[in-house]
């Protein structure tokens, strides 16, 4: 038995030991329990967003530096990310607002990704010339013209004579992107449609999103030979997750069509909303696309308390955790880099990130947050099943374990106080493990 330790007290990282064997195993202790032979969701990996914001601060390392950290990332010997995400034109993580038309095109003669020629496509070139990943595409906001209050910014919605003409956008981003080579087989019709925010964003009910995929996107999709690309719905918060999804696939012939339920972690941590959500809808796939802790409060914004804190870490991993063990079946991060401010990003909407890079001096920092999420994504591969585990100390110890299609099985426990040594047990079969206080733990069993 293997173990892989990070811990904020020694502020060590990926520390690989054998298991402490005293040659006795003692039972009365807090304890960490896997079942091997119970089965539950099938995992489909990890991943980033490959952000304009993602590029630019990338581009302060230079080609070198922007290299070794994709390939941190995308390695086995890194992170071993798998899934990546991707904005169709501007976000709020980007420079400013754009599209690929002229404003006020309603025959799309001008439509051209050149704009994202510059940050964007070169970064999801590079990440695929080294792992080939699975890409999601969402959409923040249509053209001004086509919305309601004519702008990207500010919520507002989709004109109804405008759902043709933004079906028909959206599907000519996806072919452009596959004649580069760059093919999208996840995509998400609208970014947090029940937001109105200070940037790019668009308002979507629950009934007006089934609207626009069954009646306008899918059909378009067909036509142009993507019935492969995978629909997700929702893409917004855990808080209202079962009762978007029980409105937009109400109707039988969208659901069939549908492949899975996008949700974000800000918000709320109803984490069992996603079991129920789950239980109603089995056959739905359920994928986490965004999170990333936003610097908006005195807490988060000072030197000291921004990036790079553990705590940061510690709530990726127990989000995590909770989640996993509540039907997720993978994890899509927001930006993969950002710089010493949280940005760039054009309306001050800053957050944290695995990665820093110094605007000025190019120097890139790995946060505690990047070698937590590791715990999870060098060891849980994609097709592994989740097994189950329990535990007997909610207060301090969060657990998770699975068995990948190769057989190796893995089991990740974040203790977030000062228990010292547990019991593990792994299908009747124990051994004591001692746990630095406020460490996370991954294993290898």
């Amino acid at each position: 038995m293997k173990i892989i330790r990070s811990s904020v007290q020694t502020q060590k990282f990926w520390e690989e030991r054998e298991a402490e064997d005293s040659g006795t195993f003692e039972r009365d202790l807090p304890t960490v329990a896997v079942d091997t032979a119970q089965k539950f969701q099938t995992h489909l990996g990890f991943g980033g967003a490959l952000t304009e914001s993602t590029g630019v601060a990338l581009s302060y390392a230079g080609k070198e530096g922007r290299h070794k950290v994709l390939t941190d990332y995308y390695t086995p010997a890194g992170l071993n990310y798998n899934l990546g995400r991707i904005s169709v034109h501007s976000s709020d993580f980007s420079l400013g607002n754009y599209t690929y038309v002229e404003e006020g095109d309603t025959t799309l003669s001008t439509f051209s990704t050149q704009r994202d020629e510059k940050y964007v496509l070169p970064l999801v070139r590079e990440a695929l010339g080294i792992r080939k990943i699975e890409l999601l595409s969402s959409a923040w906001s249509p053209p001004g013209y086509m919305k309601t209050n004519g702008e990207m910014n500010y919520g507002g919605k989709l004109r109804r004579d405008r759902y043709a003409l933004w079906a028909e956008y959206y599907v000519k981003f996806l072919l452009e992107l596959k004649a580069k080579g760059i093919p999208v087989s996840m995509i998400t019709a609208q970014n947090e449609p029940e937001a109105s925010q200070l940037w790019d964003s668009c308002s979507f009910t629950a009934q007006e999103e089934a609207d626009f995929l069954e009646h306008y996107l899918i059909p378009l999709l067909d036509k142009n030979g993507l019935s492969d690309v995978k629909i997700l719905i929702w893409d917004h918060n855990r808080d209202r997750i079962v009762r978007r999804a029980s409105v937009t696939l109400a109707s039988e012939a969208l659901r069939k069509r549908v492949w899975g339920i996008a949700y974000h972690w800000y918000v709320s941590n109803e984490h069992t909303n996603l079991t129920a959500a789950h239980a109603l809808f089995p056959e739905k796939h359920i994928l986490l696309t965004e999170s990333c802790v936003e610097l908006v409060n005195a807490a988060e914004k000072s030197s000291a308390q921004s990036q790079g804190l553990w705590e940061h870490a510690e709530r990726y991993a127990k989000q995590m955790i909770a989640d996993f063990n509540n039907y997720s079946e993978g994890w899509i991060d927001w930006n993969m880099a950002l710089d010493e401010q949280g940005g760039p990003n054009h309306v001050g909407n800053f957050c944290g990130a695995h990665v820093t890079v110094d605007s000025k001096t190019g120097k890139v920092t790995y946060n505690p947050s990047f070698y937590y999420v590791g715990h999870f994504s060098r060891y849980i591969q994609p097709g592994a099943r989740r097994v189950l585990c329990a535990n007997d100390n909610s207060a301090d110890l969060f657990s998770c374990a699975y068995e990948n299609p190769d057989g190796s099985r893995v089991a990740v426990v974040l203790n977030t106080g000062w228990v010292r040594t547990i019991a593990f047990i792994a299908d009747g079969k124990g051994r004591n493990i001692t746990l630095p206080p406020r460490s996370i733990t991954t294993v290898l069993f």
